[in-house]
């Protein structure tokens, strides 16, 4: 049994893999995409990539310029300068490839952070009306960096009802 937590774009796939994976038990959201089947990224950004992103000489791939402002907004400075200098180039298929799948019936908690610079908290909040638990955290982005106590209190209730469930 398996509960399977997913932050951005990570929800993308965590998705997919949800839908066809059994041993999936619980899908949690932090700040994650929930996109519907048959929907791209590139399709729900609305066919073009943020200003602030920058694309690879080759125009293959892309990564946020704004990194330190969008994606780690309220994390502790050496923390964010740490994730900073780790971020990789995102492949364009990420992007444009549809989600092929998304698990039905299956328990998924979503946690809004109420303060995300980079995906706005009424999209969160959208996303978060389809699942099964709702937690909002005052937080940027990355809520599992900086609110890590609260984050951790999420993970445990879901891995809780996982082995109660089972």
């Amino acid at each position: 049994m398996v509960v399977l937590a997913a932050h951005s774009y990570g929800g993308v796939p965590a998705t997919w893999v949800a839908a066809e994976a059994d041993q999936v038990v619980e899908l949690v959201y932090i700040a994650a995409f929930a996109l519907q089947p048959g929907t791209s990224m590139m399709e729900w950004m609305g066919g073009d990539f943020p200003p602030t992103w920058i694309h690879s000489p080759d125009g293959l791939a892309v990564k946020a310029g704004d990194a330190e402002e969008s994606i780690f907004s309220g994390v502790a400075p050496d923390l964010t300068a740490e994730a900073v200098k780790r971020l990789n180039w995102q492949g364009l298929r990420a992007f444009t490839e549809e989600l092929g799948a998304a698990p039905d019936g299956l328990p998924k908690t979503y946690i809004v952070a109420t303060q995300d610079p980079s995906l706005p908290p009424g999209v969160h909040e959208q996303w978060a009306a389809r699942g099964t638990h709702t937690v909002r955290v005052a937080s940027g982005h990355s809520p599992h960096l900086s609110h890590t106590d609260e984050v951790a209190v999420v993970l445990a209730e879901a891995a809780s009802r996982a082995s109660h469930d089972s």
